[in-house]
């Protein structure tokens, strides 16, 4: 069993660059965002870990359905529709595949465990 407990992590190495949010569905409004994650499950159209991002706002069409939680930082999250909310440690959501979502974070960094189902 792995916990991903609020806070920072005890080993930040572990996370790997994921290269440019382009890669993920992302487009750059602001800043220059790094992004990385670390998997801790793969398997049949499924995947689970911790993912992080740095200071920016992206457009993102989601390539996955996601539930995340926040475990460090905040993200302000605004749906196409312009409903926005701001997630904090402990927070928690559920993004469908497609939907475009504009994703801020307006501090270092955001840091999300998440579960995503590709189908």
């Amino acid at each position: 069993m792995l916990v991903y407990a609020k806070g920072p992590l005890t080993d930040p190495s572990a996370l790997v660059d994921l290269g440019p949010p382009e890669g993920l569905g992302g487009k750059v409004l602001e800043g220059t965002p790094k992004i990385s994650a670390r998997v801790d499950y793969q398997a049949d159209g499924m995947m689970a870990g911790i993912f992080e991002s740095t200071t920016g706002k992206v457009e993102v069409t989601f390539p996955f359905t996601e539930h995340a939680t926040i475990l460090e930082g905040e993200v302000k999250i605004t749906d196409s529709s312009g409903v926005s909310h701001t997630y904090a440690p402990g927070d928690s959501y559920l993004i469908r595949q497609g939907d475009v979502v504009l994703w801020e974070v307006r501090g270092p960094r955001v840091r999300k465990s998440f579960f995503n189902i590709t189908r």
